[in-house]
C-alpha cells in the first residue's frame, strides 16, 4: 500500500519535471534566439545535449517500466526521477546563465 503510493508519488513528480524541462529548454533557446546569437555558450550547448540524449534515454527507461517485472519498477521509475530532478536543476542554471550573459552584451 505505501509503496504504491510512493510509486504515484514519483511519477506524478516525474511528469511535473518533465512539463518543467520542455519549458525550460524552450525558454533557454528563446533566450539565443532573442540575443541574435547563432551559437550557445559551450556550458549551454553542453547542458542542451545532456537534455536531449536524456529525452531518448527517458522513453526507453519508460517503456521499461511496462516490460520489466514489478519488483524492478520501484527501482526504474527513482531513477528516472532522480535524473530529471538533476536535468531540471541544471536547465534551470543554463536557463539563468544564458540571461546573465545576454543582459551584459
Amino acid at each position: 500500500m505505501m509503496e504504491n503510493f510512493f510509486l504515484i508519488a514519483l511519477t506524478a513528480i516525474f511528469l511535473i519535471e518533465s512539463v518543467a524541462e520542455v519549458r525550460l529548454f524552450m525558454q533557454v533557446r528563446d533566450i539565443f534566439y532573442r540575443s541574435g546569437r547563432a551559437q550557445p555558450t559551450k556550458r549551454v550547448a553542453r547542458i542542451i545535449k545532456i537534455e536531449n540524449q536524456w529525452s531518448w534515454i527517458s522513453w526507453i527507461f519508460l517503456l521499461l517500466l511496462f516490460v520489466l517485472p514489478d519488483v524492478y519498477t520501484f527501482l526504474v521509475i527513482c531513477v528516472i526521477t532522480l535524473i530529471e530532478t538533476w536535468v531540471v536543476y541544471e536547465l534551470q542554471n543554463a536557463r539563468n546563465y544564458a540571461d546573465s550573459i545576454n543582459k551584459n552584451e
